[in-house]
């Protein structure tokens, strides 16, 4: 299996993403935001990227069944119903209705993901059942790191070195890497016994914990404890179908 990670979000050529499963990460706080929602009972969670663009499609859908959340810079948007705390996200708040997540990183990228693709939300919440679907499927694979305005994120890269190590050593498949996907494969063998406080000392670690949110940091950081297969279909995230 090839393996192509991309350390930052940007224009990826199509041809580099075309027949394999990408996987989708953005660890603090957006992947672990869809996890959370999806397992409190949502429907779906509708990613996109603009403002505007959240506001005409709840009123197209209804305000009754869909809830508006996102952030800019962490802080949850003016007249939205909730931020992009996890823990915001409870079956009383999103049980039963759609989301409509608009983030400063980690939406963007499902955006311009090519929906004949099989596309997967990952985050260390997730894991091993996301190793697990990428094993099953056997083709190749690209993991889009959402990063942090354009620039390199430890979390997101440690996730994706994470998801190929469980690959090699757990799912037992013989992998050919891009020179990024070793990089973060080797970061995530070198800080694996520390993988919280890693996260907690990165440069949007420490800024989610300035603005009061040091409780999202750890639970993003809480490996498995969210063990559920988001994809998306029809430009929808949900539950993939047991």
């Amino acid at each position: 299996m090839h393996v192509d990670l991309f350390l930052v979000p940007g224009p990826v050529n199509e041809e580099r993403l075309n027949g394999k499963t990408l996987v989708l990460v953005d660890v603090l706080r957006a992947s672990t935001t869809v996890c959370r929602s999806l397992t409190s009972g949502a429907k779906a969670v509708i990613p996109v990227e603009r403002l505007d663009e959240a506001a005409e499609l709840r009123a197209k859908l209804g305000p009754q069944d869909t809830i508006l959340g996102g952030e800019r810079r962490g802080i949850k948007i003016d007249n939205f119903d909730l931020g992009n705390s996890p823990f915001e996200y409870t079956e009383e708040r999103v049980g039963s209705k759609t989301v409509i997540l608009t983030t400063s990183n980690g939406t963007r990228g499902y955006t311009k993901a090519n929906p004949t693709n099989l596309i997967i939300t990952c985050g260390l919440v997730n894991v091993s059942r996301v190793a697990r679907k990428v094993a099953e499927t056997g083709k190749d694979l690209a993991i889009l790191c959402a990063g942090e305005e354009g620039d390199f994120s430890i979390e997101d890269t440690l996730c994706g070195g994470m998801l190929i190590h469980k690959l090699k050593e757990v799912e037992k498949i013989e992998l050919k890497l891009n020179d990024a996907a070793s990089l973060a494969l080797l970061l995530y063998r070198s800080n694996s016994d520390t993988l919280k406080r890693t996260i907690a000392n990165g440069e949007h670690g420490r800024y989610l914990a300035e603005i009061g949110f040091a409780s999202d940091v750890e639970a993003a950081s809480d490996v498995d404890s969210i063990p559920v297969l988001p994809i998306l279909k029809d430009r929808r995230i949900v539950l993939e179908e047991s």
